[in-house]
């Protein structure tokens, strides 16, 4: 998942049993905006105020494995982060 955006992700009993999940535009990185004021366009500062936004992304994000059991779903973090049961 990329900061905080909903993904929609599929199962298909018929697709090898791998989930397929969009991931974002190909060939892009994770982290800083490139255009970091595309927002906002040139205004008269003495009439206007202008709000920036700014979204930093952390350049690794940690796997998850998701470990079927019977019937119960199991999701397992790497070593060191939480786990939900």
């Amino acid at each position: 998942m990329e900061a905080g955006a909903v993904h929609d992700t599929t199962d298909c009993a018929f697709a090898f049993d791998v989930a397929v999940t969009d991931v974002g535009a190909p060939g892009a990185v994770a982290g800083m905006a490139p255009a970091e004021a595309t927002d906002a366009g040139p205004v008269p500062n003495e009439f206007v105020a202008v709000t920036v936004n700014v979204y930093e992304v952390p350049f690794v994000r940690p796997t998850t494995a998701h470990e079927v059991v019977g019937a119960v779903a199991l999701q397992v973090n790497d070593p060191g982060e939480d786990v939900t049961v």
